[in-house]
């Protein structure tokens, strides 16, 4: 088999897998935008806007058990619906956990009047990341950790991609307006970090459109709030540096065969999203990372769709669950104060693992307000 016909194949087999990778980074990875966001612009004429598809009409029109078991699913999930919540202890002032999605869609950066009531009264404002409130900040931290993200033994992505892996990747990179011996230096992960993002949010981002993290948090500064991080950038970057080379080969290959549904998948989550239904965005997650490997019954499917599960496992727990307990952990001190409004990506509040039930198996009273 040629190294096209490879690639190809490698493109129909993990095309699914992708999908749950990019609505995930959506939805609890910070750095992805602010880096995009702080990243050299390229000029465009006119306003840049997002289109999309709703990919839920159609699941429910092709396949409607699949889409009546996300319901299902969503149903049983805990905590699976809000956006905001109170957080109460006797004796001391309220404090927020607000769920975000990080882009930069209007729809999502004008924040409801109890979103915007809570974010005035709190003192402390609490992102996942402090570096979001300055552009400075957030351009050293990224310079700092450089070695997480570059090859640093004289390598490059010419090692570990074939030549039509390459071809693939430049054609990708060149929407971008991004050229290839600019990021042949980067390690494969960072790379498929920076094709996250639909070209249409970079542009936006890049035109000066703030993701409500960033709104957030001019807001505080506005009110003269303090702003604190609950994670690091290094800590971030590692979710992703962690993983083997060949991982993140699959995942930057992953990214660029599914690259061209970005917009149909932002558009489903920001319309999930506004919906206030976290736990159906999770599950929509889910649905489409069923492989197709998955649906034969041949040995060697069946073990590749078994491997590739519990590697996506071990991602969602290195991405969300585990971060879960580090940011409640690093959370408790500042509720104990009050008066905090909590911004973090809305993957993070839903389920048994979430904050929000993390929050209430800690004795404290939590009320959805939105």
């Amino acid at each position: 088999m040629g190294s096209g016909a490879r690639v190809r194949q490698f493109g129909n087999k993990h095309m699914k897998r992708v999908r749950t990778i990019i609505v995930l980074l959506a939805m609890v990875i910070t750095i992805l935008f602010a880096w995009q966001a702080n990243s050299p612009a390229f000029a465009r004429d006119g306003e840049p806007t997002c289109h999309g598809m709703n990919l839920l009409e159609k699941l429910k029109k092709q396949n409607p058990a699949a889409f009546n078991d996300l319901l299902e699913r969503e149903r049983q999930t805990p905590n699976g619906r809000g956006l905001l919540w109170q957080i109460q202890q006797p004796g001391t002032p309220p404090s927020w956990l607000f769920g975000t999605m990080h882009m930069s869609d209007e729809r999502l950066t004008t924040l409801p009047g109890p979103v915007a009531d809570a974010l005035d009264e709190a003192r402390t404002v609490v992102l996942e990341l402090e570096e979001i409130a300055s552009e400075r900040k957030m351009q050293m931290a990224v310079i700092r950790n450089m070695g997480l993200l570059t090859f640093t033994d004289g390598r490059s992505l010419d090692n570990i991609l074939s030549k039509p892996e390459r071809q693939l990747l430049r054609s990708v990179l060149q929407k971008y307006g991004m050229p290839y011996a600019a990021s042949r230096r980067m390690k494969p992960w960072f790379v498929m970090l920076s094709l996250s993002m639909p070209v249409c949010e970079m542009q936006r981002q890049k035109a000066g459109f703030k993701a409500v993290d960033a709104v957030i948090a001019a807001i505080a500064q506005k009110n003269g709030a303090a702003i604190v991080g609950l994670e690091s950038v290094k800590e971030q970057f590692q979710v992703f540096a962690s993983l083997d080379e060949e991982e993140q080969r699959r995942l930057l290959l992953s990214s660029l065969y599914g690259n061209d549904t970005l917009d149909d998948q932002i558009a489903t989550m920001t319309r999930l999203y506004l919906q206030r239904r976290p736990a159906a965005l999770w599950q929509f997650a889910l649905y489409l990372n069923k492989s197709e490997t998955g649906r034969h019954n041949g040995k060697e499917n069946a073990k590749e769709a078994a491997r590739q599960q519990n590697a996506l496992k071990n991602f969602e727990y290195q991405l969300v669950t585990r971060r879960n307990k580090i940011m409640f952990e690093r959370a408790l001190p500042l509720l104990a104060k009050g008066s905090s409004f909590i911004a973090v990506g809305a993957a993070h509040l839903p389920g048994k693992q979430g904050l929000v039930a993390l929050l209430k198996k800690a004795g404290y009273r939590l009320t959805k307000i939105y």
